[in-house]
Order: C-alpha cells, then structure tokens, then sequence
C-alpha cells in the first residue's frame, strides 16, 4: 500500500462505541474486529506499543516516560531506514517537534504522542494537526500518519458523541487521501477499565471487504504488524511473532484447498517461513495455462514466476527476490497460482 494512517482514540470499550451513528457506517462500509484488544493500562504503555510492538517496560503515564529516550525500534525508524516517509499530526501541540508533556490548554498530553520519546527518528516529523489539512491538499501526504487528536475528541474528556462527531469531519477526508492504494486504521489506546481491555478496531479503505468483522484476535502488536506488512517494512519487537490477517483484504483471489478441486492439488510451500528459497509442488490432471506469482498481503504483485502451459506434476520455486532482483524484506506473502479457471493461495513467510 502507498500510504497508511493511524487514528486513536481513548478510553471506551468495544461495547461502548460500536453503535455511534458514524462509526456504525464505517463498520458497515468497511472491515471491524470483533476481538481487539489493548495490552495495557493506563494510557501511555498502549501508544508505545502502537509505535514500537512493545512496551518498553513503561506501567504508568509520567512525562517523559521513565527510561526515554529509546532507541528501540519503531515505525519511524523503519520507514526512515526503508526510504519511506511519516509525520504524526497531533492537534494542539504547540510547536513541531515539541518536547512539551501537556499544551498550555491541557488539550495536548504527550502520554498520547509516543514520537518525542525515542532518539532514532526525525523529530522534525511531529506536526500539529493542522499540518495534515496542508498535506492532504499538496498531495504530499506521507506513506504513514500518525494522527493523535486532542483530549476532547478523543473521547478522553468529552463524551462519545463528541468524538464520534470529530470522527465523522475528519475521517472522510482521509479515507480519500490514501486513495485506491492505502489504509485507514481507528482504533483505542484502552477500554475504560471495566472489562477485559475489549476495544474497537476499524480499516478503512478500498483494500478491505465491506461490511466484514473480522473475529480473529488482534492487538496493538498485530496491528504494528499489518502496518510493516503492507508497507513492506520488516516487523520488530512484539510485532514479529504476530501475522496479518488475510481474510480481510477485498482481493479477488482466494484459498482454495486442494480437496475441493479434483484432480488438481498445490502443496504447502518447503520450507515455510524460508530465508533462500522455497518450493511448491503443482499437481494437474491435464494441460492448463497456469499463471503463478507472488503478492503481499495487500493484494500488489512481488514476482511474477510464470504463465505457461503445464500438465502433470511439477515445481514451483520462488527464491524471495522481486521481479527487479532485489530481495523482498521479511514478512507475509502469498504464492498465486491460477490453472485454468481455479485459483489457488499458499501463505509464504520470508524469514531474515
């Protein structure tokens, strides 16, 4: 995907913001989890691990927070690193690059912003909000936002009204800046602490199947996953051990499994994850034109491998490298292979 935004919010339960007027068309519209969970209370350890798949150790909300600034990695730094690029856009932070802990209002609180708190990124990134606007308009939106709206809106100290409502003027606007090619992602830092940390995940854009809820369980780490996987960013931290969905993405191929086509088999790829090469084995009970090829979980092409007539057994080999040579970064693809009018889908795990 070309560009990713992040949007979060606070404090409120799955239960507690699923049927607000605007977020229920998004649910509609778009793709929900129904099993999204934070991994920690307050605040503060939360955005961390949005940022950085972890939680650096932090159990409370004091500015800065208690070992900072980090070095660890991060979607900063990865995008930096991978010639991407990224701006947080925070409303009510006075300044770019502001190291303050709370806006002169109270509106801003950099226990919400994780960005100042490590030392490998471009501070001169961390925008305020209005900078997004800006953007939007000169078509510079960057591959990843990080979008932190401020204590009222964010249904921190206002009601979930008020910020579904900021929601429902903001959003849209995004959703068409990403356009056919991005992501929008909402979710909460936290429940409200009357439950299990239970909260609302939404993606928004043209990639994801409307009107679909997802029941896998998904986290803060999953979430930091997805983002590396459909930037083509390598995962790190908590993230690693965590896979994007794939039965999200609004895509026209789908898994098949080998029992439902007579005949016609495709194996597991070996070995799988794989750090060279892998192999598939093709089985076909007669002469087809297969087409093969390599996608990322986001439906756009790696490698194309082959568009032939085959018949009877054979292999199929992909080595992890685009179709320019160079070597794709580890994470989650997918092995294509159309013979005839059947599709097929093994999931591949590029390994560092």
């Amino acid at each position: 995907m070309d560009h990713v935004i992040v949007i979060v919010m606070e404090n409120h339960s799955y239960t507690q913001v699923k049927g607000l007027p605007y977020i229920t068309t998004l649910i509609h519209n778009y793709t929900s989890f129904s099993q999204s969970y934070a991994v920690a209370h307050p605040s503060q350890p939360n955005y961390l691990a949005l940022w950085a798949a972890s939680t650096l150790g932090n159990t409370d909300d004091g500015c800065p927070p208690s070992g900072s600034p980090y070095s660890a990695a991060n979607l900063g730094h990865s995008c930096e690193a991978a010639g991407l690029t990224w701006k947080s856009y925070c409303e009510n932070l006075p300044s770019i690059g502001s190291t303050t802990c709370s806006s002169s209002d109270n509106q801003y609180k950099r226990k919400h912003h994780p960005c100042p708190d490590f030392s490998n990124l471009t501070h001169s990134k961390e925008y305020p909000y209005t900078r997004l606007a800006t953007d939007i308009a000169a078509g510079t939106l960057p591959n990843l936002s990080f979008v932190v709206p401020n204590m009222c809106h964010d249904m921190h100290d206002c009601s979930t009204t008020t910020g579904d409502t900021w929601l429902a003027s903001n959003m849209p606007a995004m959703i068409s800046a990403v356009g056919p090619r991005g992501l929008v992602i909402l979710t909460w830092d936290e429940d409200d602490k009357s439950s299990s940390n239970h909260i609302l995940t939404v993606f928004a854009g043209p990639g994801v199947k409307a009107n679909y809820v997802c029941s896998s369980t998904f986290n803060h780490y999953t979430l930091v996953r997805t983002i590396c996987d459909v930037l083509g960013l390598g995962s790190f931290a908590n993230a690693s051990a965590k896979v994007t969905p794939t039965d999200i993405w609004n895509a026209a191929v789908t898994a098949v499994e080998p029992s439902l086509l007579e005949g016609l088999s495709l194996s597991q790829p070996s070995p799988n994850p794989f750090r060279t090469a892998m192999t598939a084995t093709l089985v076909l009970p007669s002469e087809r034109l297969v087409d093969a090829l390599v996608v990322d979980c986001s439906g756009r092409r790696v490698r194309n491998l082959f568009a032939e007539q085959r018949a009877g057994t054979s292999q199929i080999t992909w080595d992890g490298s685009r179709d320019n040579g160079q070597r794709v970064v580890p994470g989650l693809y997918f092995l294509y292979v159309k013979a005839g009018r059947e599709q097929m889908v093994r999931k591949l795990v590029v390994m560092q």
